[in-house]
């Protein structure tokens, strides 16, 4: 006989065991389909990951019928597969069109049980879909009021005694709308607290606020938070967990999809780089599932842009998700101004000098591990050159977002590059800063205000000296938010309110990865300006809905700058992040997405600088511009 069972009390993983007489045949059966999730055991004796065992059950079904060996579960293992069969049903009743809700009905639900905001039409309509399924996702664009449809979700579900608590994972910088929503939506707000240091969690909190950092640091603690009472646990920008088993983030938050009684995803970019973005967050919805509800071809990560996977993953996860597109909401129009120029003199023979220097790199044709963390290093010198060359020497700041830490660019002062840059301080200043600095100028005599967007922190430090008249709001990884920050320290807060309200600050400097998610300035301000892009389509579709989102006036339009330097990455850049969006707007039938996120209309734990296949375009463009030269 063989018999499995499954484990909770740290990481979840089932234990299956060999007991004498077992068919040897059986056993190897066993051993050859759980290879891939074994991590421990003996000759009698495996200890398989989960989220693989539940993946492979067919074999379990195999050893039975072909081996006629007994197998025995567990009584813990065998109330999950029951979840799973479950929710499998609840799936294919809402496929089979189910009749939902009506929108005056759960109107009414909800303030009966205590819901004081009135939802929009398009909000009831999501919940009663949301409400439907077993677990699901809120793939609405930022703006759209996701926070207040997932709590709206959760006060029907603990209405129902199906929940009693809530678990929130969410950037550090999206706290305080959580808290703000839940203080606005509810009669009697539940006790609300932020779980931010390795503390103990008191009984008698209700909705427990916590990062995607600290679930995978604390995870026993804020498992047993989970596992006291019967938890809904939401994932808030879930596209964070994107890259799964493989990333410290993402493991932690799949295991702890075992110990929740319910599960939500929030996110306005599911899939930023394609179909295969999609995995995790079905594998957190649906553990052990995932494979029944994507196509095979989800799976093959450099195929996950193409025309024939976007079609078939799209056409296969339609009924897993809600999506409120820009259209929806009513929201005024968005102009793009791309302004491309030719970098100065000394800039652009730095730039030309760096592309001799790096030719080589890109000629690989399958480039290790290490030495795609080199080119990666390259594609950030090709930023900052096409920027501010005098980035090149500094490298990168302590705050900068862990994927671009990097060192300065390596010269010994005899080489043409070294003199070119000990030139530049003297005799140009960039072009882009120069532009900026006219634009606030102008933004400030009509008394409006301008955020801008660049990736590197000291770009935002060098900017921030070069606009010091206008007296700048800094947010960047470097500055806490005031969960974190100790007593006295300048918070993301502080500055975000003192751009909001302070009449002579004139603008906000600011990278997507500390201020591109969870915040709104769109009752402040309505132009944003783009110093530099990297790849990151996430990060730039964010950034867009700080100041696009639902609540402007009908007479407001919002203004999109891009700041391009002719012949440089940037128009790399640029060419790639349409091509995704266009991507993600097929995978989620939303071809608006494209109108609003592109410069022209459309008839689209550490993060890395620049994708295999971003690789391939900065590849093309290094060697056109030489054969140019």
């Amino acid at each position: 006989m063989i018999f499995a069972e499954l484990y909770q009390q740290g990481r979840p993983l089932v234990v299956v065991t060999r007991q004498a007489p077992a068919v040897a045949g059986a056993w190897a059966r066993l051993q050859a389909s759980m290879s891939r999730g074994v991590i421990g055991g003996s000759a009698d004796r495996m200890e398989v990951r989960v989220d693989v065992f539940l993946a492979e059950l067919t074999a379990l079904r195999e050893v039975r019928t072909v081996f006629s060996e007994p197998i025995r579960l567990g009584a813990t293992l065998q109330e999950q597969i029951r979840s799973l069969i479950s929710d499998q049903k609840r799936r294919e009743d809402v496929a089979a069109g189910s009749h939902p809700t009506s929108p005056d009905t759960l109107a009414a639900q909800l303030a009966a049980a205590g819901f004081r905001r009135q939802l929009r039409g398009f909000q009831l309509e999501n919940l009663a879909l949301i409400q439907r399924l077993p677990h699901g996702a809120d793939f609405s664009v930022p703006g759209a009021g996701k926070t207040t449809v997932a709590l709206a979700n959760y006060t029907l579900l603990r209405a129902r005694k199906d929940v009693e608590q809530l678990l929130v994972i969410a950037p550090l910088a999206a706290f305080e709308a959580w808290r703000e929503d839940t203080a606005a939506c509810f009669v009697r707000p539940p006790r609300i607290a932020t779980h931010v240091g390795a503390i103990s969690i008191d009984s008698d909190v209700e909705v427990l606020l916590t990062s995607y950092n600290r679930v995978a640091s604390d995870y026993d603690r804020i498992r047993g938070y989970v596992g006291r009472r019967p938890t809904h646990v939401i994932l808030d920008e879930a596209h964070r967990v994107k890259r799964g088993a493989q990333g410290v983030h993402g493991r932690a938050v799949l295991d702890l999809a075992y110990a929740a009684r319910r599960r939500d995803i929030l996110t306005g970019t599911p899939a930023p780089q394609g179909a295969f973005d999609l995995i995790a967050l079905m594998r957190f919805l649906y553990p052990g599932q995932d494979q029944k509800i994507l196509p095979a071809s989800a799976y093959n990560e450099r195929a996950g842009r193409d025309d024939d996977v976007l079609s078939q993953t799209s056409a296969a996860i339609q009924r897993y998700f809600v999506r409120t597109p820009k259209s929806r909401l009513g929201l005024p129009g968005t102009t793009f101004d791309v302004t491309t120029q030719m970098m100065s003199p000394i800039q652009q023979a730095i730039y030309s000098a760096l592309l001799g220097r790096y030719r080589g790199d890109f000629e690989l044709d399958r480039p290790t591990r290490r030495q795609f963390d080199r080119l990666g290093r390259v594609v950030m010198y090709l930023l900052e050159a096409a920027t501010n060359p005098m980035l090149l020497v500094a490298g990168s700041d302590d705050a900068d977002e862990l994927g671009f830490i990097h060192p300065p660019l390596a010269l010994d002062g005899s080489e043409p590059l070294a003199e070119l840059l000990a030139r530049y301080r003297d005799y140009e200043t960039p072009w882009k800063y120069e532009h900026v600095k006219a634009m606030v100028e102008q933004a400030r005599e009509r008394g409006e205000k301008v955020i801008v967007w660049s990736t590197f922190v000291r770009n935002i430090r060098s900017l921030a000296t070069h606009l010091k008249s206008f007296q700048p709001a800094i947010v960047h990884g470097g500055i806490p938010t005031r969960d974190s920050a100790p007593n006295g320290a300048l918070t993301r807060e502080a500055e975000l309110d003192r751009f909001r309200h302070d009449r002579d600050c004139h603008v906000l400097l600011a990278n997507p990865a500390a201020c591109g998610e969870g915040i709104s300035l769109h009752h402040w301000c309505h132009h944003a300006i783009y110093l530099d892009r990297t790849f990151n389509a996430g990060h730039f579709l964010q950034s867009q809905d700080r100041i696009h989102r639902l609540g402007l006036k009908d007479n407001v339009t919002t203004r999109f700058t891009l700041l391009l330097s002719e012949g440089s990455i940037d128009e790399t850049i640029n060419i790639r992040l349409r091509e995704k969006i266009t991507a993600l707007s097929v995978l989620m039938d939303d071809p608006g997405l494209v109108r609003v996120a592109l410069p022209e209309p459309d008839n689209d734990t550490p993060e890395q600088p620049a994708a295999s296949d971003d690789m391939e375009a900065i590849a093309s463009h290094v060697k056109a511009r030489l054969d140019a030269a």
